[in-house]
């Protein structure tokens, strides 16, 4: 155990490291991202429409618990310039792979939030050699019949549950994306089954989702986990749609377990289905 005066060193170093942001060519767009901290690699990629900005309550401690942790503007969001038109799906995963190339990144760990789940699980079907684990928080992607305007309606209604903090943060970075992007970035997204990729995904994963969440289907969340070698489904008591803002200090507890239960499994049992469905569940509904 990191005695307290020492984790509270790091913390700070990580934070004023956090605080900096930084950027890298990646092809014809300068990516805004941040980064703090040394150890395996982890990846905390934004969701529709927001920035690796509401990522300032987790990238800190993560990174004070051992691990070098980014997180990184997508093309067209934030900081990082990109096509009026958004990227499809395939697309993210492919500019996650080149800005991963730009940093000559290693594998590492990526933790998706909301529609990101889907472009971190194309990247674990498309370049698996770059993807250690999965985390998905709040994923979306339901094929269910009728989603768009359900989830419309959810969203909206998610609005009003997460802390006014975070809604000026994405508030903010909607503007600087457009109602545009926004809008056709999330259609593109709905063209994508993240279920009928999980069959060809073959690291392990954890399933993240609050349980005032009103835009993640509770049978959804259980067939991502099913899917999702030795996946393991966590609820986080009061959290909305953005878990990893809304109840922070709880969140980052069950990354940071996950992550130190990969550094500690024989390296076979990393890339093979362990648990059955359902196992590996902690609390929730």
């Amino acid at each position: 155990m990191i005695a307290e005066p020492e984790h509270g060193a790091r913390l700070g170093a990580a934070a004023a490291a956090w605080a900096d942001s930084r950027r890298v060519r990646v092809g014809e767009w300068e990516v805004r991202y941040f980064e703090a901290g040394e150890g395996p690699v982890v990846v905390l990629v934004h969701g529709l429409g927001v920035s690796a900005d509401y990522w300032i309550r987790n990238g800190p401690p993560i990174a004070a618990a051992g691990f070098r942790v980014l997180a990184p503007d997508l093309p067209g969001f934030g900081r990082t310039e990109g096509p009026e038109g958004g990227l499809s799906i395939v697309e993210q995963a492919r500019a996650l792979a080149a800005w991963a190339d730009a940093l000559a990144l290693g594998p590492a760990t990526y933790a998706g939030h909301s529609l990101s789940c889907q472009s971190v699980i194309e990247l674990a079907v498309r370049e698996p050699a770059r993807v250690r684990a999965l985390v998905l928080i709040g994923p979306t992607g339901d094929p269910s019949p009728g989603r768009l305007p359900k989830q419309a309606w959810r969203l909206f209604l998610d609005a009003w549950r997460e802390p006014w903090k975070l809604l000026a943060i994405v508030g903010m970075a909607y503007l600087r994306a457009g109602p545009t992007r926004v809008w056709k970035t999330w259609r593109k997204g709905a063209e994508h089954d993240p279920l009928a990729r999980l069959p060809r995904v073959r690291v392990p994963g954890m399933v993240v989702v609050g349980t005032r969440d009103p835009v993640v289907e509770r049978d959804f969340a259980r067939r991502l986990t099913a899917g999702l070698p030795g996946g393991r489904l966590v609820w986080i008591e009061g959290a909305s749609h953005a878990a990893q803002f809304d109840c922070a200090e709880e969140f980052n507890e069950e990354v940071i377990r996950f992550l130190r239960s990969l550094e500690s499994a024989p390296r076979d049992a990393r890339r093979s289905p362990t648990p059955a469905a359902g196992e590996g569940s902690r609390g929730g509904p």
